[in-house]
């Protein structure tokens, strides 16, 4: 089930059309930490899992100054506060790491923390669910970066109920993969700041 659902992320519609453009960068950062720090980290380690998050989120970045920034990822039955419902705290945590992330570019030293986060529950999220998390810096100045996100659905061919409208852009000029919306489950914005020890920090 695993490899099913790894599978069906990479070649979704959505990993496949920002793969093909080249103005989106394709990774999956959880990989890349060193063993210790993947070891202690909450979001690669401790809530990895088949039933919690299988598979590592496959993240795209837009541009060099993290204008925006696409990561997909799915959700299992472990990961719930009511049955059947994931718990808040995990999609804030979600939310928190890619806002950061989406916010380093636009650093001078391409790291921050969390100054300051506003999370707005949209509707309850089912566990056992493919999302996608979409996140822009806003505006930078110095040390401090200004990013918002939210957590929508991910419509998934072949895996439960299928929206077709979701997440398809309306009018005539085509819209981006940020701008195009599907069923909102959580919004988000944040303030990250790059801290003082960043710039004598080892790679």
């Amino acid at each position: 089930r695993t490899a099913e659902i790894d599978n069906l992320i990479t070649t979704h519609p959505l990993s496949q059309r920002l793969r093909s453009d080249p103005e989106w960068t394709e990774s999956r950062p959880h990989l890349q930490m060193p063993p210790i720090m993947q070891q202690h980290s909450l979001t690669a380690s401790t809530l990895r899992g088949d039933t919690k998050i299988p598979v590592p989120p496959l993240m795209f970045t837009k541009g060099n100054q993290g204008e925006e920034m696409i990561a997909i990822s799915y959700l299992g039955a472990d990961l719930c506060g009511h049955v059947g419902i994931v718990h808040g705290g995990l999609l804030a945590t979600m939310l928190d790491e890619g806002l950061a992330r989406c916010s380093f570019a636009a650093l001078p030293s391409k790291v921050g923390v969390t100054a300051r986060l506003e999370v707005d529950f949209k509707r309850p999220t089912r566990s056992e669910v493919f999302v996608v998390l979409k996140a822009r810096t806003e505006r930078a100045e110095g040390r401090k970066a200004w990013v918002r996100g939210r957590v929508e659905v991910l419509e998934m061919p072949g895996w439960g109920k299928v929206d077709e409208s979701a997440g398809v852009g309306v009018g005539k000029r085509e819209m981006s993969p940020y701008e195009e919306r599907g069923e909102v489950l959580v919004e988000a914005k944040g303030l990250y700041v790059e801290p003082k020890w960043a710039k004598v920090r080892r790679p």
